[in-house]
């Protein structure tokens, strides 16, 4: 058989170099630089252990998605479930023997209280809301927050004694000047644990805006403010001191119309 004779346009030429040669066979000349690996993203594993370790490093015992963090959460709703709950359990109504009581005396006798579960009631709801909104903004957990937060706890756990002191003798100035002061200490030390947070490096989440700082520190001071300034009014007169109580709602219905940051801004 004949072969077909080649054409020039029908042979492939390899691409041309930048300079318009072509390039050379065989290796790359020693002098090349070699290739540089693609770089390997850690593992999650291996960037959650890295991140764990950043944390115990600067002292820190836990954060937000840290099961630590969680445990001190759901602690801290025990002590207020549990405190709320200790309140009612002196209310009772008394058991006759052989005959029936007259509901409407035995009623009217537990009003004191009836009363005094109902203000600590609304104070530990307060001490809740506060605690429940600082910690939608502090993420992270040293050991000296965590003692703050055993500390406002503490105080939480207590109410239920001068509770009921109060409501045996709320026409007394012992009494009254007690349930104050327990009162004012317990929303001190909540109020201790925004301003330290605030304050400490590396403890919230993100930057927090200035407004959104003074608003809940604005937010938390009414209750220990007011129970502290009755004091003396309770060595005069117990029960206006008690009735003053009441211009803490007053001073939270002012406090958000305002110092209330703008909507998207507040949790």
């Amino acid at each position: 058989m004949q072969s077909l004779p080649v054409m020039a346009d029908d042979v492939a030429e390899p691409p041309a170099n930048a300079d318009g040669g072509h390039p050379p066979a065989g290796p790359p000349p020693a002098d090349a630089a070699p290739s540089q690996p693609t770089p390997r993203s850690p593992a999650p594993g291996q960037a959650a252990a890295g991140t764990e370790q950043a944390h115990l490093r600067h002292g820190v015992l836990a954060w937000y998605g840290n099961l630590a963090y969680d445990r001190v959460l759901f602690f801290s709703d025990a002590v207020f479930a549990i405190a709320i709950t200790l309140l009612v359990v002196d209310i009772r109504v008394p058991i006759v023997a052989g005959g029936t009581i007259d509901s409407a005396s035995k009623l009217h006798a537990a009003v004191p209280e009836i009363r005094s579960f109902a203000i600590s009631f609304a104070v530990i709801g307060l001490f809740w809301l506060g605690h429940h909104g600082m910690f939608g903004h502090i993420t992270v957990l040293n050991r000296n927050l965590m003692l703050l937060n055993l500390l406002f706890l503490a105080t939480v756990a207590f109410l239920p004694y001068p509770t009921a002191l109060f409501s045996a003798a709320s026409d007394q100035v012992t009494a009254t000047v007690f349930y104050a002061s327990c009162v004012a200490a317990a929303g001190l030390a909540e109020a201790a644990i925004w301003i330290y947070a605030i304050t400490a490096r590396n403890l919230m989440r993100g930057r927090i805006d200035p407004r959104v700082r003074r608003y809940y520190l604005a937010r938390l001071l009414p209750p220990p403010l007011v129970f502290a300034l009755t004091i003396p009014v309770a060595l005069v007169s117990p029960q206006t001191a008690s009735y003053l109580w009441l211009t803490i709602i007053v001073m939270g219905v002012v406090l958000r119309r305002t110092m209330s940051p703008e909507e998207g801004e507040e949790p």
